[in-house]
C-alpha cells in the first residue's frame, strides 16, 4: 500500500471515528471503493471496514453519510451488520435504524442466531429490548417467525415474564401458540397473553 493510500484510509478512519461529515466526502471517494470494504481500518485494536468503523465508533450519522454516498453494506467481521449494530452499548437503536432504512437483510440463515429478532433477545441491552423489537416490526420485520429451537419471539419474551414486550408483540400481530411450554413460561404469564389475545380477537371482531 502506497504512503498517500494510507494517508487518505488514515483521514477517513478519523472523519468517521469523529463523525466529521464535511471531512468525509473527499477522502472517500478518492479511494478505491473496493478497498472500503475490506478491513483496512483500525477501531481500538480491531481491524474492520469502513461501515463497521461507523458502527464500533457509534457514529450513526456518518454511517448514514457513506450509505448514501455509496459504500457497500458488507461486512469483513463474523458477524452481519445488524448484529454488530445492536451490539453497541449507548447507539445500537440510531444505528440499527439507519440500516434499516438501508433495506438490510433481517434474515441471516447461516448466523446464530439466524434472523434479527432473535439476535435482539441476545445482543440488545435488556432495558432496550422492546425498542429494538418495536423497530424491527416497524420495517417489517415478521414476528411469527421461528428460531431453530422453534420459538418466536412471543415466546422468549414468555420466557422473560415481560409483560410490556407480551403485549407490544401480540397486539403488533404476534400469535399466540397453542401450546405453551409450561415448563419455562410461568402460568401467570400465559394466562395473561391469552387475555391479551382474547382482548385482540374481540376488538378485531367488532371492528369487522
Amino acid at each position: 500500500m502506497s504512503f498517500f493510500t494510507q494517508r487518505k484510509l488514515n483521514k477517513l478512519q478519523q472523519a468517521v471515528i469523529e463523525g466529521d461529515l464535511t471531512r468525509l466526502n473527499k477522502p472517500f471517494y478518492k479511494l478505491d471503493q473496493a478497498r472500503l470494504i475490506e478491513p483496512s481500518f483500525d477501531y481500538q485494536g480491531t481491524p474492520c471496514n469502513l461501515p463497521e468503523l461507523a458502527i464500533l465508533a457509534g457514529q450513526a450519522n456518518a454511517l448514514a453519510h457513506l450509505i448514501q454516498a455509496g459504500c457497500d453494506l458488507s461486512a469483513s467481521l463474523a458477524e452481519p451488520l445488524l448484529y454488530q449494530a445492536m451490539r453497541h452499548p449507548q447507539q445500537s437503536l440510531a444505528l440499527m435504524t439507519v440500516l434499516l432504512q438501508a433495506d438490510i437483510p433481517l434474515n441471516y440463515p447461516e448466523q446464530n442466531p439466524s434472523h434479527a429478532l432473535f439476535a435482539c433477545f441476545r445482543l440488545c441491552p435488556a432495558k432496550q429490548l422492546m425498542l429494538h423489537l418495536s423497530r424491527l416490526n416497524e420495517y417489517g420485520a415478521d414476528l411469527n417467525v421461528r428460531d431453530i429451537e422453534g420459538n418466536t419471539a412471543l415466546i422468549l419474551a414468555l420466557q422473560l415474564d415481560h409483560k410490556p414486550l407480551v403485549q407490544m408483540l401480540i397486539n403488533s400481530g404476534a400469535q399466540l401458540p397453542e401450546e405453551l411450554p409450561e415448563q419455562l413460561c410461568g402460568e401467570e404469564i400465559i394466562g395473561y397473553a391469552q387475555r391479551l389475545a382474547d382482548d385482540l380477537r374481540i376488538r378485531q371482531l367488532m371492528l369487522g
